[in-house]
Formats: structure tokens, C-alpha cells, sequence
């Protein structure tokens, strides 16, 4: 397998993860929350997390159609776009006071994964 379907693929399995991720959190906004590294104590946080939650469905959607029917700098560059989903939840968290570590590194690691598979199917 070339580096290109390798990537690909690798795109497709992200778009596939924010859906189920979306998914999850529609059905269970107070866990949701909880991985945000947001408490869900309260109508508007739980509220919160199930808006989060549609925002994944619709943006594993998005990579999944851009991977199964365009290019990869195409791809790639849906994933840069996509990036700042996790950037944006990570300046979040810190804008709410958010002192634990940990509520971060999803956030970091998702910003990490996406732009590193956006990054090589930009580069192809």
C-alpha cells in the first residue's frame, strides 16, 4: 500500500472517529462534556456538549465524502480546515478556567493527529 491510500485511509478512519465521537455525545452529553474537560452540572454545559456533539457528526461526514471522492491535497486541506475544531475546543477549555491537564490532551492530541494527516496529504 502507497503512502497516498495509506493517508487516505488514515483520513477516512478520522472522519469515521469524529462521527462515532458525535455520536456519542448526542447520546450521552454529560460524558461528552466530561471528555471536553467541561463539567456538565448544568442545563447550559449539557447543552453545550450536544451542539458539540452535532458539530462532530456533521464534520466526520464531511471527511468521510471529501476522502471517499476527491483528491488528496484536496483531503488534506478539508483537514487543515478541520484542525481548528480541537484548537478551537483546547482555547475553550483554557478560556473557562479549565486548570487540569488532562481535559487538554484530547483536544492537543486531535489538533496533533488531523493537522499530521492533513500535512501529508497536502504534501503528496
Amino acid at each position: 500500500m502507497d503512502l497516498s491510500t495509506l493517508a487516505m485511509w488514515a483520513a477516512a478512519a478520522l472522519g469515521a472517529g469524529f462521527a462515532l465521537l458525535g455520536v456519542t455525545g448526542v447520546l450521552a452529553p454529560e460524558f461528552a462534556a466530561r471528555a471536553y474537560g467541561i463539567p456538565a452540572d448544568t442545563p447550559g454545559t449539557r447543552s453545550w456538549a450536544a451542539a458539540a456533539a452535532w458539530r462532530d457528526v456533521a464534520a466526520g461526514a464531511a471527511v468521510l465524502i471529501v476522502a471517499s471522492t476527491s483528491t488528496p491535497a484536496v483531503t488534506g486541506a478539508v483537514l487543515f480546515a478541520l484542525a481548528l475544531i480541537p484548537f478551537g475546543d483546547m482555547v475553550t477549555v483554557a478560556r473557562h478556567g479549565v486548570r487540569d491537564g488532562s481535559a487538554y490532551l484530547p483536544h492537543l492530541a486531535g489538533f496533533a493527529v488531523v493537522a499530521a494527516v492533513g500535512t501529508v496529504l497536502v504534501a503528496l
